[in-house]
C-alpha cells in the first residue's frame, strides 16, 4: 500500500522527495534571480542610453541658445540699420521739399 504524503498530512515525505522538492524550489529561485538580473542589466543599458541622449540634448541646447543669440543680435542690427536708412531718406526728402519751398533750390 502506497501512502501519499499529501493525502496523509501527519506523515513526512521521504528524505529523497524532500531533497528533490528543495532542489526544485532552489532552481526556481535561481531562475527568477537570473531573469531579474537580466532585466536589471537591460534597464541599466537603457538608462545609460537615456543619460547619453540627455547629455547630447543638453549640449545641443547650449549651441542652439548661442546661435539664437547671434541670430537675434544680427537681425536687431539689420533692423536698426534699416530704420536709420529710412529716417535718413525721409529727412533728405523733407530737406529737399523745404529747400524747394524756400527757393534755395531753383525750380527747373
Amino acid at each position: 500500500m502506497d501512502i501519499d504524503p499529501e493525502v496523509a498530512p501527519g506523515l513526512e515525505p521521504a528524505p529523497q522527495d524532500r531533497v528533490k522538492d528543495l532542489k526544485r524550489q532552489t532552481d526556481e529561485v535561481i531562475d527568477t534571480l537570473e531573469q531579474n538580473m537580466k532585466r536589471l542589466v537591460k534597464r541599466e543599458e537603457k538608462l545609460e542610453g537615456l543619460e547619453y541622449i540627455s547629455m547630447e540634448l543638453e549640449e545641443e541646447t547650449k549651441v542652439f541658445k548661442q546661435t539664437a543669440k547671434k541670430v537675434k543680435r544680427t537681425y536687431w542690427w539689420k533692423s536698426v540699420k534699416l530704420v536709420v536708412v529710412v529716417v535718413v531718406v525721409v529727412l533728405v526728402i523733407i530737406l529737399v521739399i523745404v529747400l524747394f519751398a524756400k527757393g534755395v533750390i531753383p525750380k527747373p
